[in-house]
């Protein structure tokens, strides 16, 4: 009986490869549920590029796999093993195979695979399409992320790979990336997975455009966190996104704005306009805002830099972050308005509120320091001063800042909205007035 079974197990090993070796365009695998083989035939299903196996023999097969790697290709006591070599390695690789398919979960069998690909054993363009499989059936599976990280890795490594070779591998992997978050919902191994690829693409730079990768990206990610409002994971990428934008050259913000839906400049200058402070009299209208440079904007909501430095003061970049992170901050207000009660929609906000007070205070050449601001040394100017112990600041430079206009802007903005919510018995709105006011450092003020 045993035999008959073990027999049964060696036809299914051999369809699985067989499918797997002539078909090079397989794109998921899953376990069908069949109770038993009532039609005598191989329980291995191929339609299309979709690869199946069916459950009533998914036990037997696992078992009969798992056990012969253990017993012969991993160390035990007092017992030789079989190490990975040309003689083996055809039989190594379809045990490997189907035991890495049904349980995916056992990172000795990715070492066995990395062992196999560094002497040559398999090819790297064949592991790339085998983990897209594993991942077609665990979208969370962390070590087929990190063995496809480690097999791009030693791609990278070779001079004589085309850009077109590479390019292809980078946008195979943004696309498995979107169907594993798709499938799983917070799935920060895919979310994570996709950071490291747009940070891997730094180091190779020459081969592309890295202003137009971090533009497209900034606006997928915009579109995937609107529609997954619970899913921290993507926000979470929204802000690596975001970062990035920061970065991009002057030559590519025209492009940037015209793949945004709206107008950044007006967006911002609309909050402005609506949450100056009704005591300062002579405050500019929206539409004199409208006409007013970059530099005249950042000199008006935060006034002279007080910067003890040689670097060149750069009023456009930083007025290109408020007005990304203002549009962040009326994109928050609407979501929050239309997905009600949402945990994540406020950890976001926390992000873009903490993000636009770091430029108040850089402005001002200060830093947040254990809960107190100091005094900011720029590391490329004084570079003595670095080793000096920072000093807190006087009152002087904190009443320079809570009088700034975009400070109070954003103050009353987050007091309207925080009321406004409160008012639709929103419980997280305490919680995030909370958190500017002791997180922040904002108690005094609210």
């Amino acid at each position: 009986m045993d035999e008959d079974k073990f027999a049964l197990v060696e036809k299914i090993l051999k369809d699985l490869d067989n499918v797997m070796s002539k078909n090079a365009e397989l794109c998921a695998f899953d376990i069908v549920p069949v109770e038993c083989n009532f039609q005598n035939k191989s329980p291995v299903l191929h339609l299309e590029n979709c690869l199946g196996l069916e459950s009533w023999c998914v036990k037997h097969v696992y078992m009969y796999c798992y056990s012969e790697l253990m017993d012969k290709y991993f160390t035990k006591p007092k017992r030789k093993i079989a190490k990975p070599s040309s003689m083996n390695s055809e039989r190594l690789s379809r045990l490997l195979n189907v035991t890495i398919l049904i349980n995916p979960d056992i990172t000795s069998l990715w070492n066995k695979r990395r062992e196999m690909v560094m002497k040559s054993l398999l090819e790297k363009s064949r592991e790339l399409q085998f983990t897209k499989l594993v991942l077609s059936r665990k979208p969370k599976c962390n070590d087929a992320f990190g063995y496809r990280r480690w097999i791009i890795e030693a791609i990278l490594k070779d001079d004589a790979v085309q850009s077109n070779y590479i390019e292809n591998i980078i946008n195979d992997d943004l696309q498995i990336c979107e169907i594993a978050s798709d499938k799983s919902p917070n799935n920060y191994h895919s979310w994570n997975h996709r950071m490291w690829i747009l940070k891997t693409l730094k180091n190779i730079r020459k081969q592309f455009d890295l202003n137009f990768i971090h533009i497209k990206e900034y606006g997928f990610s915009e579109r995937w966190s609107s529609k997954h409002v619970s899913d921290f994971s993507c926000f979470h990428y929204r802000q690596f996104c975001i970062q990035n934008i920061f970065t991009i050259k002057d030559d590519s913000w025209r492009s940037f704005e015209n793949t945004v839906d709206v107008n950044l400049r007006k967006t911002f200058i609309g909050v402005l306009a609506k949450n100056f402070s009704n005591d300062v009299m002579g405050q500019p209208s929206e539409e004199k805002l409208l006409t007013y440079s970059d530099d005249n904007i950042i000199n008006l909501i935060l006034g002279y830099s007080a910067k003890n430095c040689n670097c060149p003061q750069n009023n456009t970049h930083e007025f290109r972050k408020l007005v990304i992170l203002f549009h962040e901050l009326v994109l928050n207000n609407e979501l929050l308005r239309f997905y009600k009660f949402h945990e994540t929609l406020w950890y976001h906000r926390r992000f873009i509120v903490h993000e636009v007070i770091a430029i108040i205070y850089d402005h001002f050449d200060l830093i947040r320091q254990n809960g107190a601001l100091v005094k900011n040394v720029c590391r490329k100017c004084n570079r003595e001063e670095v080793r000096q112990k920072q000093v807190k600041i006087v009152r002087y430079d904190s009443n320079r800042i809570y009088s700034s206009l975009l400070f109070n802007v954003l103050l009353t903005h987050e007091k309207k909205f925080v009321e406004e919510r409160r008012s639709d018995s929103d419980n997280y709105a305490d919680r995030h007035e909370k958190y500017l006011k002791f997180v922040e450092g904002l108690n005094t003020m609210m």
